[in-house]
């Protein structure tokens, strides 16, 4: 039991571990992972977008200094998101939410799958300078 409060504790402190994205919009873990299950509920998950997704999963990880149980948490709390999200839109609504939501995380992702070189911990933001 003790366990899981500290848990739910990591995941509320490390919410947003974030970096920022192609369109300058932060991105923490949550999203990054929030994301990546938009790209697999709406059908364009490939090996290239999943390379650019392990990618920029273990560059916010290490960067973010997260242990493994707060990004088990934020990860756990993504796919939640994501499938809430899901099961919000009803028959056809997913459509735009692919088009809207999955296409640019698909799209960004493969920019990083294709990107030479390690991403850099120069782009992980405190969760003050994020705030601003």
């Amino acid at each position: 039991m003790r366990a899981l409060g500290l848990l739910l504790g990591a995941l509320l402190c490390f919410q947003a571990i974030p970096a920022v994205g192609d369109d300058g919009q932060t991105r923490s873990l949550r999203n990054v992972v929030y994301d990546y299950a938009v790209t697999s509920y709406c059908g364009l998950l490939t090996p290239e977008v999943e390379y650019g997704f392990q990618r920029e999963l273990a560059h916010l990880t290490r960067c973010g200094g997260l242990s493994e149980e707060e990004a088990k948490a934020l990860r756990i709390a993504g796919w939640v998101d994501a499938d809430r999200e899901w099961s919000n839109r009803g028959l056809g609504g997913f459509r735009p939410w692919c088009r809207e939501d999955g296409d640019p995380a698909a799209a960004h992702f493969l920019q990083i799958a294709r990107s030479q070189g390690e991403l850099s911990c120069s782009t992980v933001l405190e969760d003050s300078e994020a705030a601003e």
